[in-house]
């Protein structure tokens, strides 16, 4: 019964805080030589940002020179205002309900009249998001800042800030059990922690899970600690809205148990979390269906 009970709580424990993400650099931006440019510069690529997802290639337009280039991450080169402008529009009239958030890193001045902005860009179209790079020239023209050259592309780093919405915290029951975790950033925002407590009617058990970057390969690593003294660590992969945590923990009582644990987002207060293929000194235990997940609201 008790082996039973371990193998059962821990894989909950595994997937309920499965999810996390870690944010591979900081990303301050760096204090600005030319706050005032500076100022304009980035409020001409937030026009064009808004522009761009309200669906209007004019104004979007407006804040490019005549000789712009837009190198986005899929398709061709686009060179020129107007050849721009008309890209737009027929992109616009197949893709709609298209959100952006930026988020701008360092700005540097290579002369008096331009300027090179960096940054990251979460694109989401309906309920699918992904997140890019971006580096954007601009040039000052009769005294106003326009958007010379724009270039995109992803950034699988990145990508994994679209886990952002688990920050918070999260509860779930599943027969006796009830679950209860926390995730929260650390230090500067370089992981994710999840502290978490299972409450059953044998046992309880609390602890934390640690969600980073591993600096030497770039995969997505976790590392699970049990306060009672369980250790486990793995890796994590993205498939759309879908995370796949694969682990292998050693439990107190000396055996290890392996899981796939699949994490679904619903929407931004639900997901599913299911643990499959679990096995314990490598004797299969199955799959276990999928539990639902919500956001506890302040």
């Amino acid at each position: 019964m008790k082996k039973t009970w371990t193998v059962l709580a821990a894989a909950a424990v595994m997937a309920v805080v499965a999810g996390g993400l870690m944010m591979g650099r900081d990303k301050t931006a760096e204090p600005a030589e030319r706050p005032d440019d500076t100022k304009a510069v980035r409020t001409a690529i937030e026009a064009f940002t808004t522009a761009f997802q309200k669906g209007d290639a004019a104004a979007a337009a407006a804040v490019l020179t005549s000789g712009a280039e837009m190198i986005p991450d899929e398709g061709e080169p686009l060179r020129g205002r107007d050849n721009i402008q008309k890209a737009l529009t027929e992109h616009f009239a197949k893709k709609k309900n298209t959100k952006f958030e930026l988020e701008f890193e360092s700005i540097r001045f290579p002369s008096k009249d331009t300027a090179i902005q960096e940054g990251n860009l979460k694109v989401t179209v309906d309920k699918d998001s992904s997140s890019k790079r971006f580096s954007i020239m601009a040039a000052r023209e009769d005294g106003k800042w326009l958007l010379a050259f724009i270039k995109e592309w992803p950034d699988e780093e990145e990508d994994l800030k679209d886990l952002d919405w688990l920050i918070g915290t999260w509860s779930a029951k599943r027969g006796e059990q009830e679950v209860q975790t926390k995730y929260e950033w650390f230090g500067h925002k370089s992981f994710i922690k999840a502290e978490f407590s299972i409450v059953g009617k044998e046992k309880s058990i609390s602890g934390m899970q640690m969600i980073g970057i591993d600096p030497e390969t770039g995969d997505m690593r976790t590392w699970i600690f049990e306060a009672d003294g369980g250790f486990g660590e793995g890796t994590v992969e993205r498939d759309g809205n879908k995370w796949i945590f694969e682990s292998s923990t050693n439990l107190t009582d000396g055996s290890v148990l392996t899981a796939k644990n699949i994490l679904v987002q619903v929407n931004k207060d639900t997901f599913t979390w299911q643990p499959v293929d679990l096995t314990v000194d490598g004797v299969q235990y199955g799959n276990q269906p999928p539990v639902k997940i919500t956001r506890v609201k302040k």
